[in-house]
């Protein structure tokens, strides 16, 4: 089972069910501090049931997306340098 969100699609007009793909926090590793300061700021992304375009839904800084928790799935820019930076930082 899929997690899906009413949305309206940003590309062409469509209101349905989106398709949750997955949510990433913008400022990780502080690449947007000047804005957010040490809060997260979270971005999740929804495929359009009729022209699968990715569309993204933005949270204030500091709250996290409204995903239920079985559903949620943080997405990595790029998860090999990530997961090296992780055991680095470890």
């Amino acid at each position: 089972m899929k997690f899906k969100k009413l949305l309206k699609c940003s590309t062409c007009g469509n209101v349905g069910e989106f398709e949750y793909i997955g949510s990433r926090n913008l400022n990780k590793n502080g690449e947007i501090k000047e804005i957010a300061g040490k809060n997260g700021l979270w971005i999740s992304y929804f495929k359009c049931p009729e022209c699968n375009t990715i569309d993204v839904e933005m949270y204030p800084v500091g709250t996290k997306p409204d995903i239920p928790e079985d559903f949620f799935k943080e997405v990595l820019v790029d998860e090999k340098k990530n997961s090296h930076n992780t055991k680095e930082n470890s």
